[in-house]
């Protein structure tokens, strides 16, 4: 396999949204591919491709002609090969259905390839991923293969943290964009756990001052600008990492479960709160239409928001029946999801969604409409 080619060739390891924006960015610097780990076949890209197929979502919807070539081939012929798997097994199964894809993809991995983790883990889980490939390939880490640890948040291809593991001073990484600025895999994953406990847990925090505060009927402020449901519910996956990292009773085992245990609890609270403006507004639930606004991704890594607005769905329906998920951000054209003929409640999990539904309010009329925004205080409209 030619590893000292001036073009390299670049493979990422599923087919996801971050995976084909990781591509595009490549595409001018390198011969890229893309692998869809469930169909075990490779897309060849380039830039009059990704041009006319800007991201994964309308690429999936417009069913081109593709070219599909075996995986096998690719991934031993590739010199850069990137870990972007699509996890959909139940959330508390996440970090196993990982350690699985990483396994079936090490069966291809051969001597030269560098391995780039864009999964989050917590502090040691790359450690645990290198003995992996190492038992599956017989090849070690620094020596005949090279490892980089370059964690991703939800949807984006913007890496904060990026270390490298291999042998010699070169690093092909680096033609692709990507400079090590962690002393190595562990202080990354350290800096990358820190940004992420920071942000969940002063989150979490104020969700639960916030539900007291309800409770207590009085004003409680808390950091000033409002977040909503969306933007704690994208770091379950790492917070699940983080937990799973650590021996039990470590500090960092309970900060990371108790924002864990904040996101459970929310889904609740969100519930209850819906019910509560039910009664209150004596809305029978033949007459009621719930709709929760979230613009949600099919194609991201992580499958946590997806499965989470699925939860808010099924409990909402053991009192109205007619519960439906739907994006905010599709509503400002207009639409007709709304039913005239009920009274509309909208539970909003993102600004984006936010936004979205207030021009739809704008632009129709004839429908009765109802606001929770899924905020940490809940507020209503």
């Amino acid at each position: 396999m030619p590893k000292n080619s001036a073009r390299p060739k670049v493979a990422m390891y599923g087919l996801t949204t971050e995976g084909y924006a990781l591509a595009a960015k490549f595409v001018e610097r390198a011969d890229v591919t893309v692998v869809d780990e469930t169909l075990q076949m490779a897309l060849e890209l380039n830039s009059a491709f990704l041009k006319k197929n800007q991201n994964l979502e309308e690429l999936m919807g417009s069913e081109p002609l593709m070219s599909f070539k075996p995986i096998e081939q690719v991934l031993s012929d590739s010199q850069i090969i990137f870990f972007t798997p699509k996890l959909r097994r139940p959330s508390d199964e996440s970090l196993i259905e990982a350690s699985s894809k990483l396994r079936d993809l090490s069966k291809y991995i051969v001597k030269g390839s560098v391995l780039v983790n864009t999964l989050p883990t917590g502090p040691g889980g790359n450690a645990e991923n290198i003995m992996v490939i190492e038992k599956q390939t017989g090849l070690g880490i620094g020596d005949t293969l090279a490892y980089a640890y370059v964690p991703l948040r939800a949807g984006s291809t913007d890496a904060q943290t990026v270390a490298y593991a291999g042998a010699g001073e070169e690093n092909p990484l680096e033609i692709l964009g990507f400079k090590p600025n962690a002393q190595n895999i562990f202080a990354a994953e350290l800096a990358y756990a820190s940004s992420v406990l920071i942000q969940a847990v002063g989150m979490a925090t104020e969700v639960e001052l916030m539900k007291r505060a309800r409770e207590a009927r009085v004003k409680f402020l808390g950091r000033g600008e409002a977040f909503y449901f969306d933007e704690l519910a994208q770091h379950v996956h790492e917070l699940r990492a983080v937990q799973s990292s650590e021996e039990a009773g470590e500090s960092i085992t309970y900060l990371a479960g108790a924002a864990l245990k904040s996101v459970e609890n929310y889904v609740r609270y969100v519930v209850d709160e819906t019910r509560e403006m039910l009664k209150e507004m004596e809305l029978k639930a033949s007459r009621t239409k719930v709709l929760i606004l979230w613009t949600l991704d099919r194609y991201e890594m992580r499958g946590d928001r997806l499965q989470l607005a699925e939860s808010i769905s099924t409990r909402l329906k053991d009192y109205v029946t007619d519960v439906v998920v739907h994006s905010g951000a599709k509503l400002a054209g207009g639409s007709d999801i709304f039913d005239s003929q009920k009274h509309n409640v909208a539970v909003v999990c993102s600004k984006r969604d936010y936004e979205g539904v207030r021009e739809a309010r704008k632009g129709q009329r004839g429908f009765e409409l109802s606001l929770l925004q899924a905020t940490a205080d809940l507020r209503r409209e």
